[in-house]
């Protein structure tokens, strides 16, 4: 780990840098495609971390110390300005915070989400029975077609890469805004659209899937009604998502 505290890191690369501000809200995490990670504040802190790590030997970066090391100054920050603010962090919340939060951990999750859960569960479950099959036919198509091998494992990828992700950010979505701003509530409509985008691309993996497996139609096209509700109902919950421009995404 380098001597180099956290912050005095993302001050220096901030200076270096020319980021986007709040990029990574509203990404997919797929660093691996993304053709913004120069602009990406978050990509080149690991990037750092990963470079320490070669420097000082590892073979690998070890995430619970970065962790700790983030929770350590993080708190010491708080701490800081705490204590310039006349804050107690030790005093008990006053009765309206007690009750919000009863209120929010009762809360059921809104239709979107638990239906996206249910199909992530789905999933897992589905490429874990099918597993076998889907080799097979990833040898087959290596032997006959490369291009129709690349579009299968790619949509294969894409599924395992979106399994639960959708349900996490229309969760977030759902959640009430941090504070009652434009930049709150935009937050919502960033996590929406950015689920929104990862049920279609889910949806069109999915189609690529059953023409190489057509013996799963039946439970395919079970799935697509599924997501496309969850899509439509998505879209009616927050009409403002997909005109959000998502800071250096969508511009």
């Amino acid at each position: 780990m380098s001597d180099e505290k956290i912050f005095d890191r993302l001050d220096r690369l901030m200076n270096e840098r020319d980021f986007v501000s709040g990029i990574h809200n509203y990404c997919d995490r797929w660093c691996e495609r993304c053709l913004f990670t120069s602009k990406c504040m978050v990509y080149a802190m690991e990037e750092e971390e990963q470079r320490e790590a070669e420097r000082s030997g590892k073979t690998e970066t070890d995430p619970f110390a970065y962790v700790h090391q983030v929770f350590q100054e993080v708190s010491e920050k708080l701490r800081q300005w705490a204590d310039e603010q006349g804050i107690d962090l030790n005093a008990e919340p006053d009765e309206d915070v007690k009750i919000a939060e009863v209120k929010r951990k009762s809360g059921a999750s809104d239709f979107v989400s638990i239906e996206s859960e249910a199909y992530g569960k789905w999933l897992m479950n589905w490429l874990k029975v099918n597993h076998t099959e889907t080799e097979t036919i990833k040898k087959e198509l290596g032997n006959t077609d490369t291009h129709a091998l690349a579009a299968f494992t790619d949509a294969l990828e894409v599924l395992g890469w979106y399994m639960f992700f959708p349900a996490a950010k229309f969760r977030r979505a759902s959640s009430d805004p941090y504070e009652d701003s434009d930049t709150g509530h935009a937050d919502r409509n960033g996590s929406a659209k950015v689920a929104i985008i990862a049920v279609e691309r889910t949806m069109a993996a999915l189609a690529v899937v059953l023409r190489y497996m057509p013996s799963h139609e039946d439970e395919m096209l079970d799935v697509l009604i599924r997501l496309d509700r969850i899509r439509k109902q998505a879209l009616l919950d927050y009409p403002e998502a997909m005109a959000f421009k998502r800071p250096g995404l969508d511009d």
